[in-house]
């Protein structure tokens, strides 16, 4: 399920970062159920997003204001991890306005349907694409920072939270937080998102009411069953946000959302057949990566600026020479020419050789070279797969009244 970008980052703070805290509530002494909630978080993840072949997945999210449903998003997914393709369905409502979507996903095709258009949008990739959908959180290198903020959300909470063992193995972890135990510092968050967000006349929030003050989360309540393995097997959270808005009425905010998974190793997923259907399709190359690196072999220049009087003058050019390339690495050679008369400028002017190799986003090179008299000089060259363009930087000092540009344009015959 996708939800809307702002508002899911609310939800985060105003009740995930909360379920999360309040969950290690369980177990005063020895904070099992905090070990246990984080235990099945990481497995889940891992699970999904490789042991299992596939899996079923049902969200649902709905936002009331004063009781009354003011935006939601239902959606089921089918997920198979060993294709990594998945299919979604998705109903989503802001107001009075209801919309309805489907997508299929996998390495090589993108398909996607609304219910504005009775057309099919197909994409074909040329090389396959890495599907997002299945990367482990928990494998991210920011991963431990972000479990760290939550072990220090926790704080002192220490009690509220009923941990039940059920006669099959599984697990229900459920609790309630009321507003006099939920942290100054979620509340600050809270009040800070919602009078950035809420009632400014964008997408679903345009029906919610403008809270400016007063704001505070009031109740938070959640529930997750688990698997005697440790797979969640649902989970339902409730976050009730109070505030009011400038004429100094009080507005009650509720979010509800429920998420299932089923249907673990025995979920299919198949490309829908579009025969007879009304199709438009293009075909994406890869921007991933350098598509054919050999077109940027060649020379680049830009020109040597100062500020004289008040005006731009020309007092020479830089050139950088591309002379090998491929998808790992670049090497060629940088010059600089001083125009008659600006001779002065260029008593260190540089030419070397450089050769580097591209890191992990494919297009930036960093480097180190040796200039003639024996100097070293780092700099990075940069791709633009978009432009018969390279950015190339050094690490330099220049006269005061030089004008740096690193965007060095192709010289064509």
């Amino acid at each position: 399920m996708k939800l809307k970008k702002k508002t899911a980052m609310f939800l985060s703070f105003a009740v995930g970062t909360v379920m999360f805290a309040s969950t290690a509530m369980a177990e005063v002494v020895s904070k099992s159920g905090y070990d246990q909630l984080k235990d099945s978080v990481k497995y889940t993840a891992d699970s999904l997003t490789g042991k299992v072949s596939n899996y079923t997945m049902d969200m649902s999210f709905v936002v009331k204001s004063n009781g009354t449903v003011v935006s939601s998003e239902t959606s089921l997914g089918k997920y198979d991890v060993s294709k990594q393709a998945y299919e979604t369905t998705s109903t989503s409502t802001d107001g009075p306005n209801k919309r309805e979507n489907y997508s299929y996903v996998d390495k090589n095709n993108y398909i996607g349907k609304n219910s504005d258009q009775n057309v099919y949008y197909v994409t074909e990739y040329t090389s396959p694409q890495e599907n997002h959908s299945f990367k482990n959180p928990f494998k991210e290198k920011q991963a431990g920072d972000v479990e760290r903020i939550a072990d220090a959300l926790v704080g002192n909470l220490k009690d509220s939270v009923i941990v039940t063992q059920n006669p099959d193995g599984s697990k229900e972890l459920s609790g309630t937080l009321n507003e006099s135990q939920i942290p100054a510092l979620i509340n600050a968050i809270v009040s800070l998102q919602s009078k950035n967000e809420f009632g400014n006349g964008r997408g679903s929030e345009s029906y919610l009411p403008k809270i400016t003050k007063d704001i505070f989360v009031k109740e938070i309540k959640g529930k997750m069953v688990t698997s005697k393995d440790g797979l969640i097997q649902s989970v339902l959270g409730t976050g009730v946000i109070s505030g009011k808005d400038d004429a100094g009425k009080e507005h009650t905010i509720t979010f509800e959302l429920l998420g299932k998974v089923s249907n673990v190793n025995s979920t299919s997923v198949k490309k829908p057949d579009l025969s007879g259907k009304t199709v438009e399709k293009t075909v994406e190359k890869d921007y991933s990566k350098l598509s054919n690196p050999q077109k940027f072999i060649g020379k680049y220049k830009t020109d040597i600026l100062i500020e004289k009087d008040g005006k731009f003058q020309k007092i020479g050019e830089k050139f950088v020479d591309i002379q090998e390339i491929n998808e790992t690495s670049v090497s060629g050679r940088y010059y600089e020419e001083y125009a008659k008369g600006f001779e002065s400028y260029g008593s260190n002017k540089k030419d070397f050789k450089f050769s580097g190799k591209f890191g992990e986003d494919h297009f930036n090179a960093p480097f180190t070279a040796s200039t003639s008299s024996g100097n070293n000089i780092k700099g990075d060259i940069y791709i633009d797969q978009h432009s018969a363009k390279v950015n190339f930087s050094i690490n330099q000092n220049m006269n005061s009244n030089m004008l740096s540009d690193s965007q060095f344009s192709r010289i064509f015959d």
